[in-house]
C-alpha cells in the first residue's frame, strides 16, 4: 500500500477496523479487463478516482505475497 496511514484511517472510518489488503492475479486483471469495468464503476460513485495509483494494476505483484482467487 503506497498510502498505508490513510488507508486505515479510511477502514477504521468506514469499517471500524483494518481491512487487510490481499492482492490476486487472475488473467481479467492482468489482461486490463477488470480496470475496464472497475474505473468506470468507481467514476459513477462520484467519487474522485486518483488514476495515479491504478497505473502499473495490469502487472503481476511478487508471488507469494500475491493470493490466488481461491484463498483471497
Amino acid at each position: 500500500m503506497i498510502r498505508s496511514q490513510a488507508y486505515a484511517e479510511f477502514c477504521n472510518t468506514h469499517a471500524g477496523r483494518y481491512i487487510h489488503h490481499v492482492p490476486f492475479q487472475d488473467e481479467a486483471i492482468l489482461s486490463g479487463d477488470t480496470l475496464e469495468v472497475t474505473i468506470p464503476e468507481l467514476h459513477k460513485t462520484g467519487y474522485k478516482v486518483d488514476l495515479e495509483f491504478w497505473h502499473g494494476e495490469r502487472k503481476p505483484c511478487c508471488p507469494p505475497e500475491c493470493a490466488s482467487p481461491e484463498t483471497a
